[in-house]
């Protein structure tokens, strides 16, 4: 028997009034890939398009032995239980010290394909305005050109990604949550 098509969900952080985004870009790729009895793994992030996908996946509903959601030691002592509570299963990558680009590594070796899409410049600029860095390279993008090879930050038009992703930074929100924890 031939081994189940899995597929990694991954987006942005930020779908809108609605989750229009995920309407709009999503839910066609991920009917198309339940009608095919096809496997999930998707990350934690309680926004965007990670926290849509669950609740689409699980609301379909889509058996929950065949969504795993992956998640870092810090995550999972944040949110592992309020996952597992809903009945997926709950992939621990690494320890308190791995970064969420480590997770997403782990989530492209688990797949075999990605469901995803990246904002186009014109797009980003609109919704981050005075905000936006010409080519910042998203972990969605990251995403997409490790399946493909090219783990690099560095952007398509030349630019180089210097800064952690929003997570990993001291005030972002992962920051703020290891801040609480017991050292």
């Amino acid at each position: 028997m031939p081994k189940p098509e899995v597929a990694f969900i991954s987006g942005p952080i930020d779908t809108g009034p609605r989750a229009e985004y995920f309407k709009t870009h999503y839910v066609a790729p991920i009917d198309a890939a339940i009608a095919r009895d096809h496997r999930f793994v998707i990350g934690p992030i309680p926004s965007g398009v990670d926290a849509d996908t669950l609740d689409y996946l699980l609301a379909y509903p889509v058996e929950p032995s065949r969504i795993t959601v992956f998640v870092t030691g810090t995550e999972d002592q944040t949110a592992g239980d309020g996952f597992r509570a809903r009945g997926v299963n709950v992939q621990v990558v690494g320890d308190r010290t791995t970064l969420p680009r480590e997770r997403d590594a782990a989530m492209t070796a688990a797949s075999t394909y990605d469901i995803l899409r990246i904002r186009t410049e014109e797009e980003a600029q609109e919704l981050y305005g005075r905000a936006y860095r010409p080519g910042h390279m998203t972990n969605t993008e990251f995403n997409w050109k490790r399946r493909r090879g090219s783990p690099t930050r560095e952007a398509p038009d030349g630019w180089t990604e210097t800064s952690p992703s929003r997570a990993t930074r001291k005030n972002g929100w992962l920051g703020r949550l290891s801040a609480k924890l017991p050292r």
